[in-house]
């Protein structure tokens, strides 16, 4: 009686019939693969969010000496207003006698990547009464008067409009008024200024900002005790 010559799987060597791999080892394999790739991408986000916090960093204090550098060489009133966000250069117009953006590619305005956030703290030296900011005010509001002292010429009723109207203004812009000033004699309003990432606060690099426009490190223990600057919170400047 004729054999089959083909072989059967009962026939074949046992290192043959297992050389497939079984659905449990598959499982295995994707599972951690799933978690190789998880742990590459979470790794890849901090490198970023390390990288956008020092180049931010760096923007930020490049925008701060421009600002104090052409306050000081054009005899302007340059400011910065501070967002969450972002931040905003800003020079004041005195024909406009409005604070305005300034048209300088260098210091256009900035917005933060999403993963970042800032905050920050205005301080008041110890023996300044009045604040630089206060100051900055003053000088707005003496403009605005001094254009509408030269409207002698028009009626009662007008002059008394356009002080209404210019009132109106004054108080919608309350909130968008800089928190920054830089002033032509070099003074600056002083402030400390916090980049962090939102979900790992613990990534944080800050910048203190001196009355003369000095950059400083405030983490940095100081040389010495000249060098530490006489600062309060206005919180305790207000009690």
């Amino acid at each position: 009686m004729p054999t089959s010559t083909g072989a059967t799987f009962s026939n074949m060597p046992l290192a043959v019939r297992q050389a497939g791999f079984t659905l449990l080892e598959i499982l295995v394999v994707v599972m951690l693969v799933g978690l190789l790739t998880g742990v590459i991408a979470t790794q890849g986000n901090w490198t970023s969010n390390d990288s956008y916090l020092d180049q931010e960093s760096a923007r930020l204090q490049d925008t701060i000496a421009l600002l104090n550098e052409r306050s000081l060489f054009s005899g302007q009133l340059m400011a910065l207003r501070l967002k969450g966000t972002g931040w905003e250069p800003l020079v004041y117009d005195r024909v406009e006698a409005r604070f305005l953006p300034v048209d300088d590619t260098s210091l256009a305005p900035r917005s933060l990547p999403p993963s970042l956030e800032m905050e920050w703290q205005l301080d008041t030296l110890e023996d300044d009464q009045v604040s630089l900011k206060q100051v900055a005010r003053s000088l707005v509001e003496e403009e605005r008067m001094m254009d509408t002292s030269t409207l002698a010429d028009e009626d009662e009723e007008r002059e008394e409009d356009r002080r209404a109207e210019q009132s109106a203004e004054q108080g919608d812009d309350e909130d968008d008024f800089p928190q920054v000033f830089f002033f032509p004699s070099g003074e600056v309003t002083p402030v400390t200024l916090s980049l962090r990432v939102i979900e790992d606060l613990d990534q944080e690099q800050r910048l203190q900002v001196t009355a003369l426009g000095r950059l400083l490190d405030p983490d940095a223990p100081p040389r010495d005790e000249e060098d530490r600057p006489r600062y309060r919170d206005r919180e305790e400047d207000d009690e």
